[in-house]
């Protein structure tokens, strides 16, 4: 039987608080909701020896500005939701496990070999144009721990060799004799029948049982087609294992220590938080940027709108998602650290363009570049005087005027635009020939041109324009820039919170427990609905099992159903999503034309063509057990006018789409209120982020104090 988890039955939260945390690259941001709809943010440094220390600096700063101690917030909390960069910073700088990998007699050079693309997969444009930077990347399990064993199922599931367990026991005794902490374990067409690697699975259970070493098992992870991305997910969920349990060990005795009651969620990069003991440690890799989409879903559905673009423009990077229809998307195959994985991930696509990302002048043509490299949280920015001395985007916002040096994070921490200035001076504005404030702004176009560029990507893969979404900026730095990014892509309407400096943090807080569950399996369209009946009744129930364990009874849990759809001898197929039910001869149909209406809308209207033969891929099946969520609270409507209160005074800001300094009025965030009507040139300062107003635009202040920037 079973143990339900007590209080994540979907109803009212016992206790008094829902707390989400978010740790950046930069700052751990920290969201708490109460019951009464109040919220209440803050953040602390990123802490990357030990980032469980950071968390619980940013409990401490949030539940002083809250009138508690950090034990008194703690103990009243019902749900302490995670997410964490852990394992892309284990990835990244390649701190996991050593690994050994067991694969199909003949295969095991796949991962060495990768797909074409794989020798540019995860490169900027510059980095590909360039021989000497194109290279493959270094491999996570080198040749000599890689394994082959004879065996062979078809791609129907039928055995073709029998699995010869002597060489898996000799694979298995080399790779721990060599000093292996994690193996993974990928048959070629173990996907579609287990038994060989379950027999490789009970074997280790005999022979290592006792050890401490890591395994992962395709069939058991991401039971989809193509071989090399299976393949890299399991290896770099064993790559991660030790590291992040070891990191939730931490940070869990950490909060019991100080005062926490509950068990500790964990955000996945599907869009949900889980429990530790159903948490895949592949699965928190951009965990933190999808909580920034989770949040926007939570606020497009209070404000009505379908089509979003979501960004989050931190101190290390730019993320960019996408609403659309109501609905963020998945990634069919993500890349990361350069490899591709098969492994549910909210469609999000980053570029190192940050406030802490770095300006430089490129010793071969002698142009101003911006990025990808940063600052990060250490040493930073020239201005936060903790030993940088490259330039930033945010040494240039500050010379600017955009940010104000003695209010950074609410006057906490004090910059030296002196420094700045310096640092602009010596490294860019003398080698180009240029004044400082023209070098200042050049850094300021270039980053944000980056940043349109990106966007503009992402949603021609939708078959739509800009123009018709809106765009929420977030993170600490996307409230300064929005304004400017969001106009070279003609966006009418830019909408910035109260909580956008801790947007991610807020979605992570909002997020409900997820299981996302694929499985590869290619039909030809039409078929006989009892088949697709069949598989799904089979995933659902497996996933209705997993959900139990989380706490939720099967009434209690909602599913979402994606088909993965292609016209026959295509390569790429289109996400669809199709109705939760049992299927009748009309509703495989219906799929059918739906397949056909999206692939219209991404290749254009006549593109579509029935003849060539509709096949479904792999599908995948999301459960959904819904968290508390808070009531966003609105406001009475006040007049147009901006209350005196509000007015903290003017200073000279230069504007780069004006390409001049103007008078500008500056704002406190706390004190406007709804109805309130901002014109440009303003800026609304808070604690955590600047609302930019260019002279060009002006804002708006909603029910719930977003403000809501549009082109006048």
């Amino acid at each position: 039987m079973v143990a339900r988890r007590k209080g994540i039955e979907g109803g009212a939260a016992r206790g008094r608080f829902v707390i989400g945390t978010d740790t950046g690259g930069t700052f751990t941001d920290i969201t708490v909701l109460a019951e009464d709809g109040r919220v209440f943010i803050d953040k602390a440094p990123t802490t990357p020896r030990d980032f469980s220390t950071g968390v619980l600096d940013a409990v401490d700063k949030v539940s002083r500005s809250m009138g508690l101690e950090p034990a008194e917030l703690l103990g009243r909390t019902h749900m302490f939701k995670h997410g964490s960069t852990v394992a892309t910073n284990a990835l990244i700088t390649r701190e996991g496990a050593k690994v050994g990998f067991i694969t199909t007699k003949g295969f095991e050079d796949t991962t060495l070999i990768m797909r074409a693309i794989g020798r540019v997969a995860g490169m900027g444009e510059e980095e590909i144009k360039h021989q000497a930077t194109a290279v493959k990347p270094e491999p996570l399990v080198p040749r000599e721990l890689i394994r082959g064993v004879t065996e062979r199922t078809d791609f129907r599931g039928t055995v073709v060799i029998p699995i010869n367990m002597e060489e898996a026991r000799e694979a298995l005794r080399e790779l721990v004799e060599q000093g292996v902490e994690a193996i993974a374990v990928n048959f070629l067409w173990g996907f579609v029948n287990p038994v060989h690697e379950q027999a490789v699975k009970t074997l280790a259970a005999e022979l290592y049982g006792g050890r401490d070493i890591y395994f992962s098992f395709a069939s058991e992870m991401c039971p989809v087609v193509r071989e090399y991305a299976r393949s890299n997910t399991v290896i770099i969920n064993a790559f991660l294992g030790r590291t992040v349990q070891r990191y939730i060990d931490r940070l869990e005795t950490k909060l019991t220590g100080a005062g926490h009651r509950r068990p500790l969620l964990l955000m996945q990069a599907n869009g949900g938080v889980v429990h530790r003991e159903e948490l895949t440690p592949i699965g928190t890799l951009g965990s933190g940027p999808s909580g920034g989409v989770i949040a926007s879903k939570f606020v497009a559905d209070a404000l009505g709108h379908t089509n979003v673009i979501t960004t989050d423009m931190g101190g290390t990077s730019f993320d960019v998602g996408l609403i659309v229809d109501g609905h963020w998307q998945y990634l069919r195959e993500p890349v990361v650290n350069r490899f591709h994985i098969t492994w549910p991930m909210i469609a999000i696509e980053s570029i190192g363009a940050g406030g802490g990302t770095i300006a430089w002048i490129d010793p071969v043509t002698g142009r101003l570049r911006v990025g990808p490299k940063s600052a990060a949280a250490d040493p930073g920015p020239v201005a936060y005087d903790a030993g940088g001395t490259e330039p930033t985007v945010t040494d240039a916002d500050i010379v600017l005027g955009l940010i104000d040096p003695d209010y950074f994070l609410g006057g906490r921490m004090r910059l030296h635009k002196a420094k700045a200035e310096q640092a602009i001076r010596d490294r860019i504005a003398g080698a180009l020939g240029m004044d400082l404030t023209e070098a200042a702004a050049g850094i300021y176009d270039l980053i944000n041109s980056h940043m349109s560029d990106l966007i503009r990507k992402q949603v021609v893969t939708t078959g739509k324009v800009p123009e018709e979404f809106v765009l929420y900026a977030f993170g600490g730095a996307g409230p300064v820039h929005a304004a400017a990014f969001g106009s070279e892509l003609n966006i009418g309407k830019i909408y910035v919170f109260p909580t956008s400096a801790v947007f991610s943090s807020l979605g992570v807080a909002t997020a409900d427990v997820i299981h996302t569950r694929s499985l590869s399996y290619r039909y030809m369209m039409p078929v006989k609905p009892a088949v697709f009946n069949a598989r799904m009744a089979e995933i659902e129930k497996e996933l209705a099992r997993i959900m139990a364990r989380e706490g939720f009874t099967r009434s209690q849990v909602r599913f979402r159903r994606t088909f993965y759809m292609r016209y026959r001898r295509q390569l790429n197929e289109l996400d669809v999503e199709v109705p939760v039910k049992t299927y009748g001869p009309a509703d495989i149909q219906r799929i059918m034309a739906m397949f056909e209406r999206k692939y219209e809308d991404v290749y254009g209207e006549g593109s579509a063509y029935r003849e060539a033969g509709i096949e479904v891929i792999s599908f995948q099946v999301d459960a959904i057990g819904r968290t508390p969520k808070p009531v966003l609270r609105t406001y009475p409507r006040a007049g147009a006018r901006v209350p005196q209160a509000a007015v903290k005074g003017t200073r000279k800001v230069f504007f780069s789409s004006a390409k001049k300094s103007f008078p500008t009025t500056i704002l406190a965030y706390e004190h406007l209120r709804p109805g309130n009507v901002i014109h440009g040139p303003a800026i609304a300062e808070a604690p955590t982020t600047n609302v930019v107003i260019p002279p060009e635009w002006r804002g708006r202040v909603d029910g719930y104090l977003n403000i809501e920037l549009s082109a006048r």
